[in-house]
């Protein structure tokens, strides 16, 4: 009997193995698409200004760069709902196959893309139409791997542990992404980028493999037998759980927020404080282990601790590291730079990682679960990473030594709406996922199909 056969007839209860395999497929593929998506964000912080706006004011140029980049945030959205449809109405593998697809091919593409020089005018667009393109592809990421984990390991005492796994994947494509930069960082304003980019080839062959041998999960196929799928689940979604989607988006919104400004605007903020692209990428790249650490512990410790207690601690203490983490850029003291980089990174983009797709995956019914993660996921990337980095650059200009205060007012702001949403999501620590769906099923009428 295949692989594939014994996943989908096994038990809810999945075997650590089935676990195992499930984990390195969604960490593989969630890497090449985060390795791809920050080498584009360090792109945007270095060399798209020149290469693609070379017309425009260094300060213009830098914000329509990214602008650009953040077209790709709503372009989350469409993907979140088109494979959110696919994902909870055909099956979870069709739909988490066919976006690393999408973003492995717009990568390369982008890699090879005359510049203004060269086509002039249709250079910036075109970047732009690969870039939401590119976005699509990405919105259909985080549903997929938050639902494969989170329904194979419904019924795992760590539950939380495993599901937190499905954002493992983004600090390693982070980290593999900063070490590139750091190898090209004396090319990479001229043609070292487009070097990285063709690089994505290397990891999205294997990570095509892995999620071409999963199987869809016992409770998606239970309720695909019994004919309990939503017809239009991206839409219906909304008719049931709007309240769930917009408070989750928003306390997703600081760790997007903080993981896009520390992680591509804080480029500009140190080549402006004087401090070399180099020495950025080593900073980056080490922070990035704090990502890795914090999505590690956030499973075990929410399997421990209340899912929100946690969020409230890390959404505290990332606000706290910001003051600190301007004045050591500022001062242009590394040692600084690197320890208050690795803290924020830490609290505010591993913790929150980890916890992102538990809060989610446990906010919604299998029927819906695809649908409602990926959304909300993608909305919180827009209010975060597609806003802040732009606003950012808009206010702070070239004047990075007296306009240095926007950033903690931009962590503030963000960081107290979060808390505020968090006050009003549901703990669900003890909550069993299957009861979730049975309780739906009970509401809305064991023959309907909504």
């Amino acid at each position: 009997m295949s692989q594939q056969t014994e996943q989908s007839q096994s038990a809810v209860h999945a075997s650590t193995r089935t676990m195992i395999v499930l984990a390195f497929s969604a960490t593989a593929g969630v890497m090449v698409e985060y390795y791809d998506f920050f080498i584009y964000g360090y792109a945007a912080a270095s060399a798209f200004p020149s290469v693609f706006f070379p017309k425009l004011s260094p300060t213009v140029a830098l914000v329509f760069s990214y602008l650009t980049f953040g077209a790709g945030f709503p372009a989350r959205i469409l993907g979140a709902f088109i494979f959110g449809h696919y994902g909870d109405r055909t099956g979870r593998k069709f739909a988490f196959l066919i976006n690393i697809l999408i973003v492995g091919a717009t990568t390369c593409l982008v890699g090879v893309l005359p510049g203004y020089a060269s086509i002039g005018i249709a250079a910036p667009l075109l970047l732009l139409l690969l870039r939401v393109i590119q976005g699509i592809g990405l919105g259909g990421e985080f549903g997929g791997a938050s639902s494969l984990l989170a329904e194979f390991g419904a019924q795992r005492k760590s539950r939380a542990f495993w599901m937190s796994l499905a954002n493992l994947g983004i600090p390693l494509g982070a980290m593999s992404a900063s070490a590139v930069m750091f190898t090209l960082s004396k090319s990479f304003r001229t043609g070292g980028w487009r070097v990285a980019m063709l690089l994505s080839l290397v990891i999205v062959l294997p990570a095509l493999l892995a999620r071409y041998k999963l199987a869809d999960t016992p409770l998606f196929e239970r309720l695909k037998q019994k004919e309990l799928l939503a017809k239009m689940p991206s839409f219906a979604v909304f008719k049931k759980h709007s309240r769930a989607i917009f408070l989750l988006a928003l306390v997703s919104a600081f760790q997007q927020m903080d993981g896009y400004v520390s992680g591509t605007y804080i480029i500009t903020f140190h080549h402006l404080a004087g401090i070399s692209l180099s020495t950025t990428a080593v900073i980056i790249m080490i922070s990035r282990i704090g990502d890795t650490l914090g999505v590690a512990i956030a499973g075990p410790m929410a399997d421990w601790l209340k899912r929100r207690q946690m969020a409230f601690i890390a959404i505290a203490g990332t606000f706290l590291i910001s003051y600190p983490l301007v004045q050591a850029i500022l001062a242009r003291n590394i040692p600084m730079c690197i320890l208050t980089q690795f803290m924020i990174t830490f609290f505010g983009i591993g913790i929150l990682h980890g916890l992102a797709p538990i809060l989610t995956s446990e906010s919604f019914p299998t029927k819906f679960r695809y649908s409602g993660t990926g959304i909300s996921y993608s909305i919180s990337a827009v209010m975060g990473g597609m806003i802040a980095p732009a606003v950012l650059a808009g206010l702070i200009g070239q004047d990075a030594l007296h306009n240095w205060y926007w950033v903690i007012i931009v962590y503030g702001i963000y960081a107290v709406v979060a808390m505020v949403a968090l006050v009003f999501i549901r703990e669900t620590r003890d909550l069993d996922l299957e009861k979730l769906d049975q309780d739906g099923i009970v509401a809305q009428g064991a023959g309907s199909n909504a």
